[in-house]
């Protein structure tokens, strides 16, 4: 039975009131006593944004309050690698909390081969930018994505590597850090849907892993992809028709119809398990801390699937985002 919000509300008081001091020490000991002020302050004023949509979300199947506190021990090993220049950074954005929001941001699109060819290039380019009055950019997918067809980049087989075309992951972090200097916010593509099928994630999950189980959805027969269908319209209808391909190495071997809202070598990630909330925060937490400003969430609207639905925008996405954020 889902919980009533102020059921919900009295839980995440309840949770902080117990969580908080088995955390202080912990702070303290990674961060130093400033940065853990404004870390355990933080927790203090977000903690109901954390744990509530969390709890809409895995209440039912799990125990929130173990996930919550794992899911903050990973922003707390972030926060304590975070480079000193960053943390500089947070604490004016700390202040300015719309920075992203005034008049005198001005954003610029592009996808870094067609503009420059090179991520190395880009420097070279910045000039121009500034005389345009750029303040935020916004780099197509520059993530790995899978050889040969890739959706155009959005078919991510690491999610901590660059594109081999473009640069290097070190590249892109040495590019974030002068367009810092030079007043620019940097934006990627990160896609949560799916991954290429094959990530690590999807090879980890075909071998039978254990802490990769449930990250991807399989059916042995179409009993339950033909009733997802009834109320799904295909994305690619010509060229993709359906929502689910048949791949015979999926149900450990057995062969399964796999999620692939979109093309057959993109697996739809199975947000009902918290393990794949988890992997997807500590991912965007890992890139943060290479000095990626801004994340646009591709595909997130398809995240939820719920029988007899569009599976699109279904209100757990929202939720999702909200516990991201």
């Amino acid at each position: 039975m889902a919980r009533s919000e102020p059921s919900r509300r009295k839980r995440a008081a309840a949770a902080l009131e117990a969580l908080r001091p088995a955390l202080v020490a912990e702070v303290e000991r990674l961060l130093g006593r400033p940065e853990a002020a404004s870390f355990l302050a933080r927790l203090d004023v977000h903690f109901h944004d954390i744990y509530e949509p969390l709890d809409a979300l895995y209440g039912s199947g799990h125990d929130v309050d173990v996930l919550v506190d794992r899911l903050l021990r990973l922003a707390l090993a972030a926060a304590a690698e975070r480079p000193p220049d960053l943390r500089e950074l947070d604490r004016r954005r700390e202040v300015d909390q719309h920075w992203y929001q005034r008049a005198r941001m001005v954003g610029y699109v592009c996808y870094v081969d067609r503009f420059c060819g090179t991520r190395a290039e880009l420097p070279n380019r910045l000039d121009y930018l500034a005389e345009l009055g750029v303040t935020f950019l916004h780099l197509m997918p520059v993530l790995r994505p899978r050889d040969g067809e890739n959706d155009g980049g959005y078919a991510v087989a690491d999610y901590r590597a660059i594109n081999p075309r473009l640069g290097t992951m070190a590249e892109l972090e040495e590019l974030a850090r002068v367009l810092r200097a030079r007043g620019i916010s940097l934006c990627i593509d990160v896609v949560l849907n799916h991954t290429a099928k094959e990530h690590e994630w999807a090879r980890r999950w075909l071998a039978g892993d254990p802490a990769y189980a449930d990250f991807y959805t399989a059916f042995p027969d179409r009993t339950m992809p033909d009733a997802y269908e009834r109320s799904i319209a295909p994305v690619f209808p010509d060229r993709a028709p359906g929502s689910f391909t048949w791949f015979n190495e999926a149900n450990g071997g057995a062969g399964g119809w796999v999620w692939t809202t979109f093309w057959s070598y993109q697996w739809d990630l199975n947000y009902t398990n918290p393990n794949v909330f988890a992997a997807m925060l500590d991912t965007i937490l890992w890139l943060a801390n290479r000095g990626i400003d801004v994340f646009r969430l591709d595909a997130i609207p398809f995240a939820w699937k719920r029988l007899g639905s569009t599976c699109i925008n279904e209100p757990e996405v929202h939720s999702l985002v909200q516990a991201l954020h």
